[in-house]
């Protein structure tokens, strides 16, 4: 009986589906009442049994699926009692179709929403029983089978309508017993799914917060290894220049030159540092930083699209931290293409000028709209980030559609920090 076994509690229904229930009771109510109506029509009944009667029945009947997921199981008994009493008080109007589906509605839900088993078990026994009783006593009326003929096929006729009659009801109400609680058990899953989904995100929260504090104190390590030497270095010299300044100018301006340059090598250093929080968890290995001199290993001729790199110029040299923000550029520029262009090839081209060095991508996609841009910029780098280093190189910086097609990321920088 583990099909059966409710070990779960499913939730009360939200305010939204309880107002949607509440619109479906109207709904359901006015349908019942035409259905009525229809059949009546349909049967030649032109004077209605017990007047008008019959129609607040059926009106209610509809009207209370409206409560069925809020109390499933007052429901239940409300709509068994009232297949009873119409099926009792006007004669033949309890085969109407919608009388018949609001009992195996009220069933259904019964078993899908109630989050008490023992009374569901309960309720379901008292109306199982109630409803075959009376289904027995319909049998034992003067006119309620038909009068039996000559000829006997497989069994008696008054037998064959009994057992056929039990079968379709077996089926009926089995039937909504069994929809039920597959839909509780369907609902079932989706909630552990859900909460595993949950742990599994509280799990990664951890995770990342843990990475981030290792970051946090790898970078600070690398701050005072590497940045707190220059600057200490720059104050003895400082303060060795300042001791020499008055009798011996050139050793101070020796100083001074040193301090100039280690300055610069701090401010690179400082840059690389801060550009490692801008990087992916793929990007944060503890590997040297790459540069320029990689360009070319984002070429795959045999991808799609198709990536050449091309280099102008003869090769020159530049800050380590103006080369890895190139790289940074065109890597991105690249991913950009390949993730929304629809492009078939595109080209990076690395220019070596006199003071400066330029990186241009350009790619022969469809351009970019705003829904195209705002995807670009979605996660990873982005074109905000392109834009950001192109700033912090005090660089030129070109983006936008071409004019024959395509896109272009154009960034020009000195190779020299400044």
């Amino acid at each position: 009986m583990t099909w059966l076994t409710r070990d779960w509690q499913r939730p009360a229904p939200t305010p939204r589906q309880l107002r949607v229930d509440l619109l479906l009771g109207v709904a359901l109510a006015v349908l019942s009442v035409a259905s009525l109506a229809v059949f009546r029509s349909a049967a030649g009944i032109a004077e209605p049994e017990h007047g008008n009667e019959s129609y607040l029945w059926f009106a209610a009947a509809g009207a209370l699926l409206g409560l069925r997921r809020r109390f499933p199981l007052v429901v239940l008994l409300l709509e068994s009692a009232t297949f009873i009493v119409i099926g009792e008080r006007f004669t033949d109007l309890a085969i109407v179709f919608t009388i018949q589906m609001t009992l195996f509605a009220a069933l259904y839900a019964a078993w899908a929403w109630s989050r008490r088993p023992r009374a569901l078990y309960a309720t379901t026994v008292v109306v199982l029983v109630g409803m075959f009783s009376y289904l027995a006593w319909s049998f034992t009326r003067p006119d309620a089978l038909p009068p039996a003929g000559d000829v006997t096929f497989l069994l008696p006729r008054d037998v064959a309508v009994i057992v056929y009659s039990l079968a379709i009801n077996v089926i009926y109400f089995f039937g909504a017993i069994a929809w039920g609680q597959a839909a509780w058990m369907s609902a079932r899953r989706r909630a552990l799914l859900e909460a595993q989904f949950e742990r599994e995100r509280g799990r990664q929260l951890v995770e990342r917060r843990q990475a981030v504090q290792a970051e946090r104190v790898r970078i600070a390590r690398d701050l005072h290894d590497v940045v707190a030497h220059h600057v200490s270095g720059m104050g003895i010299q400082a303060t060795g220049a300042r001791r020499v300044l008055d009798r011996d100018p050139a050793r101070a301006a020796d100083a001074l030159e040193t301090i100039e340059a280690a300055s610069r090598q701090a401010v690179a250093q400082m840059h690389q540092l801060v550009g490692l929080l801008r990087e992916t968890d793929e990007d944060s290995s503890r590997e040297p930083q790459p540069g320029l001199c990689d360009l070319l290993t984002l070429a795959d001729s045999s991808g799609s699209p198709r990536v050449e790199v091309e280099i102008v110029g003869d090769r020159r040299d530049v800050d380590a931290t103006i080369s890895l923000n190139l790289y940074r550029v065109a890597q991105e520029a690249v991913t950009n293409a390949r993730r929304h262009a629809r492009a078939k090839r595109v080209l990076v081209t690395l220019r070596y000028l006199e003071d400066f060095v330029e990186v241009e991508v350009v790619d022969d996609g469809v351009g970019a709209n705003d829904a195209t841009q705002a995807a670009a910029d979605h996660g990873g780098f982005g074109l905000t980030g392109i834009r950001e280093r192109a700033a912090m190189l005090g660089g030129q910086l070109e983006i936008g559609n071409r004019p024959h097609g395509g896109y272009r990321v154009r960034v020009r920088a000195p190779r020299e920090t400044t």
